[in-house]
């Protein structure tokens, strides 16, 4: 049971986060992808987007709550191995990488309050132009962030999937390699170097998420390393 909870939970984090992209237009989109919008009047393009902003926020608020209980259902068995282990995978993963989310979610709506006050205001919107440019700025600065956070949860996820024997040690194996370009995208986009490669770094990472969510629903653990974990 812990398995399958863990797994469909870390599933459909990933299928929230895909989803927050695809359903939340053209502002989140570009958060996301790292992609700046170029346009001289942002905040009025953000207010005709706000619905789909609320979307998108939506889906990142149950993307951040999904992953950050799939470390609840890992955690009893992890610690039966390491402790050290188990408690950075509940830091990172889960206390600061759901911080991560609720900020973003938090920034987002706040977004939209900023675009509406700007057609409100009419010509009198410089200063709220200037504050929501800087608002969204702040995204693309939380962004590596919250990734390195979540590399540092991910890399003693993995080294705990490799001790244990739960899940077979190719998709642990898979985890690690996938961290390094994922860090190097992080650290590129941190330092303001990203030229454009970012989404190819993540993409050894991304697919091997959802490949462990299914393992993990569709086989569970494996016994036998259940049993000498329990032992």
């Amino acid at each position: 049971m812990n398995a399958a909870a863990a797994g469909g939970l870390y599933f459909l984090g990933t299928v929230f986060g895909i989803g927050s992209a695809v359903f939340g237009g053209e502002v989140v989109s570009s958060i996301v992808s790292s992609t700046p919008i170029s346009t001289p009047d942002f905040l009025a393009t953000v207010a005709e987007n706000a619905s789909q902003i609320n979307v998108g926020a939506f889906f990142i608020l149950m993307m951040g709550l999904s992953l950050v209980a799939m470390t609840i259902f890992l955690y009893p068995l992890f610690r039966r191995d390491s402790f050290e282990l188990a408690m950075g995978m509940v830091l990172f993963r889960g206390a600061l990488e759901g911080t991560y989310y609720m900020i973003s979610v938090l920034a987002l709506l706040t977004l939209v309050a900023l675009g509406h006050q700007y057609l409100a205001a009419g010509d009198n919107s410089t200063a709220l132009q200037a504050m929501g440019q800087v608002l969204y700025e702040f995204q693309s600065f939380l962004g590596p962030v919250g990734t390195i956070a979540f590399l540092i949860g991910a890399t003693c996820l993995y080294i705990s999937f490799y001790r244990t024997k739960l899940i077979p040690r190719w998709l642990s194996i898979w985890g690690f390699v996938g961290v390094v370009p994922y860090m190097a995208y992080a650290l590129l986009h941190f330092f303001h170097l990203d030229n454009g490669i970012g989404f190819y770094l993540q993409m050894v990472l991304a697919p091997q998420e959802m490949v462990m969510g299914l393992w993990l629903v569709i086989k569970g653990f494996d016994q036998d390393a259940v049993n000498r974990l329990m032992a």
